[in-house]
């Protein structure tokens, strides 16, 4: 049975990813504040504490995903210290840590890390700038650490992925539907879900997949 590590599974894609995984077959450590191993990914402490339950777990692991994150949708001049550390801790700092430390247990062929990063990773957007810096940062760990195991295992992939139906951001799931009626670009989360499957599963992928909702027929993308 292959197992899978899955950061950030108490809502959102990460939850509905690991329900799908575990259908699927795999085993299923899910580490979250409310989950198999709770960790509050701003805590250091906390992070090491779950890294050291994971290894008691396992000493294999097949597939790594980082899909945790925290928005933080406003301008700098209305950013807190708290809010930085916040949005550094848990979109850069947590996921390069457990990368750096369970990617000793996944040299063997076909481990795979994969990193749910965000279109504002690529896009500098206003009233977003230090969200946009945490998924710049995190995407170029993900498309750095793809060159430096180019030759061994385990594999990256960084999911640049674009708006999705979910919590995630300041807006409930229940306005961004109303906003998707009104030809707002969304992804369902079950396509999102399905999609990574395929990619899960794919022998061949890149370094990093770039998934507009736009792009695929999920109504139309405005720059925020």
């Amino acid at each position: 049975m292959k197992t899978a590590v899955v950061i950030g599974a108490n809502g959102g894609i990460g939850k509905e990813l690991s329900n799908t995984l575990k259908n699927d077959g795999y085993n299923i450590i899910s580490v979250a504040r409310s989950s198999d191993i709770s960790c509050d990914l701003t805590d250091y402490n906390q992070i090491e504490q779950a890294i050291g339950e994971i290894k008691k777990l396992t000493n294999k692991v097949d597939l790594l995903v980082n899909a945790a994150g925290v928005a933080t949708y406003k301008n700098l001049s209305d950013v807190t210290n708290e809010n930085i550390q916040e949005a550094f801790m848990v979109n850069v700092i947590a996921p390069s840590i457990f990368i750096r430390e369970l990617s000793t247990l996944m040299t063997h062929k076909d481990a795979l890390i994969l990193t749910i990063g965000s279109g504002m990773g690529t896009i500098p957007s206003k009233g977003r700038s230090i969200y946009c810096s945490t998924k710049f940062a995190i995407r170029g760990l993900s498309l750095s650490l793809s060159e430096e195991y180019q030759d061994k295992y385990p594999k990256f992939c960084l999911i640049t992925l674009g708006s999705t139906l979910t919590s995630f951001g300041p807006m409930t799931v229940e306005e961004k539907k109303k906003e998707f009626k009104k030809g707002k670009a969304y992804f369902p989360v079950e396509w999102v879900v399905n999609k990574l499957m395929e990619i899960i599963k794919g022998k061949s992928r890149s370094d990093e997949i770039t998934l507009f909702p736009g792009e695929f027929g999920f109504g139309t993308w405005v720059k925020p």
